[in-house]
């Protein structure tokens, strides 16, 4: 059942009903435009990456020469780039996609070796290189999604390691070249596990993946502003009592992003599903610690997780919730999904309002919500998306119907779960924005 309700309806759902409200993006890029335009502080966050970032190993002696060397080799390469030969990384990497997606017997190769797969959903490694390849074309690289990217570093180990025929890496390619120097050390310090694992090892450890998440951690840091509300651009424009009235609404706040803007509006606690900055404290995730110096002081971003769904958003949290396990040093963290189910019974969660989150890359999200619903017994689970044009409302509406592909039982509770729209611009020009006369 899908419905557009007024907002008169979508306050009376949350004032009646348990209710959780979970944003992405799209509640941060009201306060600061720089949250949206990422890449115009890439070269910035490149320059403090490289005289004011920190990345530290512990653990044992092989598996910090491996993160150490991959790293230490990326740096060099990169260390010296300017403006201009980051954007052309970029493009390059475009240009490795476009070589692989073009290559018929390549791609055919990739599917029997099960390189690429498809999930019981439908989505497979092809569509965020497809994505890459289209919207670099039709409207450049800075309009690709940032989490696309390292799809591009698993298809690099995985063409290494079958090295087929058919297929010769492009030359002349800084992206290859950066991820050549990442994988200077090839040392497997894991054995006896699958192909899957291995090539997934190889990507996590490749330096140029370190670098990335470093990169887009401190280019979303914005100098700053992630924490410092008075940094924040457009704070004069937004009606703060009205907002943290509405906020104040819920039962439960839940984001998606780093910054801790909600809090500073809300004033209580926000749950980061994706990892969160974390000020003057020195972290461990999967024994590595990433951060760097700001004015605001020592930034921990270690378990902030970047990247596509298959490696980053579904493998990482599940390696980095064992090594939390195996080790005292490294931060205590839940998977996504365990984490969500957790806080949704906790707080008895019937009703979920998703907010400035665009359903691409964050499948995981809407399957998790479906499933805490099942497993917490709610009787009537009500999902209300908040859609900012009528592509982003019909998006999640096919993927709603795509995600639904567990046993036939939890299927049908899926399917009866009560979905509802409001439009976001309609949100924002009553409960953000003041009325300037």
């Amino acid at each position: 059942m899908e419905s557009k309700i007024s907002l008169l309806e979508l306050n009376t759902e949350i004032s009646d009903n348990r209710s959780a409200f979970l944003t992405g993006n799209g509640f941060s890029i009201n306060f600061d435009k720089g949250f949206s335009n990422l890449y115009d502080n890439l070269y910035s966050a490149h320059e403090i990456l490289i005289n004011n970032s920190q990345f530290k190993v512990k653990s044992n002696h092989v598996f910090n020469k491996i993160c150490k060397d991959n790293y230490k080799s990326v740096m060099q390469y990169l260390k010296y780039f300017s403006e201009a030969d980051l954007l052309i990384l970029f493009q390059d990497a475009a240009l490795f996609a476009e070589s692989i997606i073009s290559n018929e017997q390549l791609i055919a190769e990739l599917w029997k070796s099960n390189i690429i797969t498809k999930l019981t959903f439908g989505f497979s490694q092809i569509e965020p290189l497809t994505q890459i390849c289209e919207v670099s074309k039709e409207r450049g690289i800075k309009f690709v999604n940032i989490e696309h990217w390292t799809i591009l570093i698993y298809f690099y180990a995985a063409i290494k390691n079958i090295n087929p025929s058919c297929y010769e890496f492009p030359t002349n390619n800084t992206f290859i070249m950066a991820l050549k120097h990442g994988s200077k050390n090839k040392q497997n310090f894991v054995e006896g596990q699958d192909g899957t694992f291995e090539l997934y090892s190889d990507v996590i450890f490749n330096g140029f993946t370190t670098y990335f998440r470093m990169l887009f951690s401190i280019a979303i840091f914005s100098k700053g502003k992630a924490v410092n509300f008075d940094k924040l651009d457009n704070r004069d424009t937004i009606d703060l009592n009205k907002l943290n009235e509405f906020l104040n609404e819920f039962d439960l706040l839940l984001s998606l992003n780093y910054d801790n803007i909600m809090e500073k509006v809300a004033l209580k606690k926000v749950e980061h599903l994706h990892g969160e900055f974390v000020l003057n404290k020195e972290e461990y995730v999967y024994n590595q610690s990433y951060g760097m110096n700001s004015e605001e002081g020592y930034v921990s971003f270690s378990d902030i997780l970047i990247g596509d769904y298959f490696i980053f958003k579904s493998f990482l949290p599940v390696v980095n919730k064992l090594s939390a396990q195996r080790g005292f040093i490294n931060k205590k963290i839940d998977t996504f999904g365990r984490k969500l189910e957790r806080l949704f019974s906790e707080n008895s969660i019937t009703t979920a309002v998703v907010f400035g989150m665009s359903i691409e890359n964050d499948y995981h999200v809407l399957r998790n919500m479906m499933l805490a619903f099942y497993n917490s017994g709610v009787k009537e689970p009500h999902i209300i998306y908040s859609y900012f044009n009528e592509k982003e409302k019909q998006d999640f509406i096919e993927e709603f119907d795509n995600v639904i592909t567990f046993s036939e039982e939890v299927n049908i509770y899926c399917r009866n779960i009560k979905v509802s729209y409001v439009q976001t611009q309609e949100v924002l020009s009553t409960y953000f924005y003041k009325k300037f006369k």
